[in-house]
């Protein structure tokens, strides 16, 4: 694919994909920073109100991959925009929904739209920036991803709290349609890639390492959203964090995420086993801390940074995992990893909301380190040959970033490119 002939220079149509990531990425997880507001407002549990997440990750679990190809042959930015479309128009509705189960109805809505998007931006970012300049194009697009952990979310949670967590999701749905008009008007027009038929799945699913990919993506990325999406319920219970402070916690997991997206691309090029099995061991390392110290605030705060570091570098090390290993089918391989990364962020959410009826947010750490090391395991273990292998120590085809994903943050994500989204998401 490339863009019309003729266009202006690419950096700032980039930067418009990316301010665009960075609200989609702040949207799909303000409902983690803001769960003790919409579980008041509305009447509801915690742990049903973070059953949203649920909501949103499975929606896209189940839908990237077959949406994907069912809409292969349309026109990149009619496709783009209408899924940007639908996202702002079902976070407005978010803020407005007078009841749990409207806002659940929203936020499904968004994950229709959110596996979609990350599915294509990073192939329209690279037709946008032209032959050869897809790594810097894929950069500066999902650099709103790790944005949106850094400032958006906890701004989103800072707003929430003072003035309602429905003025949030109002304000942030009016700064998305600002850009989406922008981007109606800037955007290029991109034809079609090749077409991707749902039956084609299977076959993709079948490439040697694929699955393996997969499975400890939703291993990793469930053990992490087990703790994540109730980490406002962990900071106020198990580690005494006041409400007013917990943006300031957010603030830097998600400053120490930037810096593990940033180390993980320069790492990954050339040693991916030893980012992925380095990164896996960080995060194992700061869930025991959690786990076994929330009381002691440097030992916190460490820890808090850390894992934020890790989470956010494992998208990096995942995406690039795909490329490695199905280096033919990149877009089909994606949308599977999208829907593994998702799926996981969905199950994370439902195991927290069910420890939590039965036992104290103390008890989350651990729970989320068992299914690391469950999902660690496959990589340690198995060592496919090295060109399908996802983390063999050569130097990968493409050069890639997270989307997602997620994720993720502040709190998290999931996507492809990702993804991210991420969030990514």
């Amino acid at each position: 694919m490339s863009p019309s002939p003729g266009r202006p220079r690419p950096t700032p149509r980039l930067l418009l994909l990316s301010l665009l990531v960075f609200i989609i990425g702040t949207i799909e997880f303000l409902p983690v920073g803001l769960l003790p507001d919409i579980s008041r407002d509305l009447r509801v549990d915690p742990s049903r109100t973070g059953l949203l997440v649920t909501v949103y990750a499975f929606t896209v679990g189940l839908t990237a991959a077959p949406l994907t190809a069912r809409t292969s042959a349309w026109p990149r930015k009619r496709l783009f925009l209408t899924t940007c479309a639908v996202f702002m128009g079902a976070t407005a509705l978010s803020g407005l929904s007078p009841t749990y189960a409207s806002l659940a109805a929203t936020r499904l809505l968004c994950g229709l739209a959110h596996g979609i998007f990350y599915a294509i931006v990073a192939g329209y970012a690279a037709a946008i920036a032209g032959p050869g300049r897809s790594g810097r194009a894929t950069a500066i697009v999902f650099a709103g991803v790790s944005l949106a952990f850094v400032v958006g979310v906890p701004l989103g949670t800072t707003v929430g709290t003072a003035f309602g967590w429905r003025t949030a999701f109002l304000a942030t749905a009016a700064l998305g349609l600002v850009a989406l008009l922008a981007a109606a008007r800037l955007l290029p027009q991109v034809p079609p890639g090749p077409p991707l038929r749902v039956s084609d799945l299977p076959r993709v699913a079948r490439t040697p390492g694929l699955g393996r990919v997969v499975l400890t993506t939703g291993l990793v990325i469930l053990g992490h959203f087990t703790l994540y999406t109730y980490v406002t319920e962990y900071l106020h219970d198990a580690a005494g964090i006041t409400p007013a402070s917990v943006s300031a916690v957010l603030l830097l997991f998600g400053l120490a995420g930037l810096a593990g997206t940033l180390l993980s691309g320069r790492l990954v090029d050339t040693r991916p086993r030893a980012a992925l099995l380095g990164t896996l061991a960080l995060m194992a390392v700061s869930l025991t801390t959690l786990g076994a110290a929330p009381s002691n605030p440097p030992l916190l705060h460490l820890s808090i940074a850390t894992w934020g570091m890790a989470c956010t570098a494992l998208p990096v090390c995942f995406q690039t995992a795909v490329l490695r290993t199905a280096p033919d089918t990149p877009d089909a391989a994606s949308s599977l990893y999208v829907a593994a990364f998702n799926t996981g962020i969905g199950g994370g959410a439902l195991t927290g909301a069910l420890l939590l009826t039965t036992a104290p947010p103390a008890t989350l750490p651990w729970a989320a380190l068992t299914l690391l090391l469950a999902g660690t395991a496959i990589p340690l273990l198995t060592r496919p040959r090295p060109h399908t292998h996802p983390s063999t120590d050569t130097a990968p085809p493409t050069r890639t970033t997270s989307p997602c994903p997620h994720p993720p943050p502040t709190p998290p994500t999931r996507t492809r490119t990702r993804h991210n989204s991420p969030h990514t998401t």
